[in-house]
């Protein structure tokens, strides 16, 4: 049921995102129903439950503060930082998310915020069931308890922390190499008032998460504006 809340969500918001791939609000029932056309991939998973490989491209411009400080609208790293986890599955729980757990320590202590100073969070929902261990891995909820987070709504753009208001990968589409740059690309146009019809009022700090391999590498971002 989790699993198909957070697949429905992320369709849902990617209706309002120009540049998702997929703007198609596929409803609940759709996601977590077993059909011909949202059949098994890897039980629990389905169709629905796992993020489409695409094409696309993205690009930032990056500059030192001062010199952005001169722009009409600039963003800045309150925080980034870089965890690597084990390559080898035998070496870790893949429950656990433990190399996200720690990025996302490392940069809220960085960035001197908790959870609750961000306006929301963009991250890597490759699959639904890792958007789940993610909550969990941030610290939204306590390890085990991740649905909650979803069926109690904490997650919609309403809720108290917006996940992936962008649609996340599941709608957006998952281009690899431009994925995480893409993030911070929708991270910006939250903070500077841009995003649309995925805006979320009065965007001040904005949290990201991407990761590479099967949870091996993991990086987080902790974006606010400057100018």
């Amino acid at each position: 049921d989790a699993l198909a809340r957070i697949a429905a969500k992320n369709h849902r918001n990617g209706v309002e995102n120009p540049y998702a791939q997929f703007r198609k609000d596929l409803g609940y029932e759709f996601c977590r129903e077993i059909s011909d056309r949202n059949p098994w991939v890897a039980p629990p998973l389905k169709r629905s439950d796992c993020s489409a490989v695409s094409d696309g491209a993205a690009a930032i411009v990056l500059a030192q503060r001062d010199m952005a400080l001169g722009m009409g609208k600039a963003v800045g790293f309150r925080a980034a930082t870089h965890v690597n986890d084990f390559k080898p599955m035998s070496k870790r729980d893949m429950l656990a998310f433990d190399g996200c757990a720690e990025a996302w320590k490392r940069a809220l202590k960085t960035a001197g915020a908790t959870l609750d100073d961000l306006s929301l969070v963009e991250t890597h929902d490759c699959f639904t069931i890792a958007e789940l261990l993610e909550y969990e891995a941030m610290g939204l909820t306590p390890r085990g308890q991740g649905a909650r987070a979803i069926n109690e709504g904490w997650t919609e753009k309403t809720g108290k922390l917006p996940v992936n208001p962008s649609g996340g990968l599941k709608a957006k589409g998952h281009p690899i190499g431009a994925t995480g740059v893409s993030m911070h690309v929708l991270a910006a146009m939250q903070l500077t008032n841009t995003a649309g019809g995925i805006q979320i009022p009065d965007a001040e700090l904005v949290g990201i998460f991407n990761m590479g391999g099967a949870a091996v590498t993991h990086y987080v971002s902790v974006l606010e504006r400057v100018r």
